[in-house]
C-alpha cells in the first residue's frame, strides 16, 4: 500500500491500469483487481477532467 500511495501523490491522475504498470516497472508483481482494491481501502481515486465550459 506504501508504494501505491509514493505512486498517487507522484501522479494522482493515474487509474488503476497505470497504476499497476507503473507499480510493475518499480518490480511489484500485482493484479490489475488487487490494485483497485487497495486503492479503495486508501480511499484514492484518479482525478479525471472536469467537462469543458460551453
Amino acid at each position: 500500500m506504501k508504494a501505491i500511495d509514493e505512486q498517487y501523490l507522484k501522479t494522482p491522475y493515474y487509474g488503476r491500469r497505470r497504476m499497476r504498470h507503473a507499480l510493475k516497472k518499480r518490480g511489484y508483481q500485482v493484479s490489475e483487481k488487487k490494485v483497485r482494491r487497495l486503492m479503495q481501502l486508501i480511499g484514492l481515486r484518479a482525478i479525471a477532467p472536469g467537462p469543458l465550459p460551453a
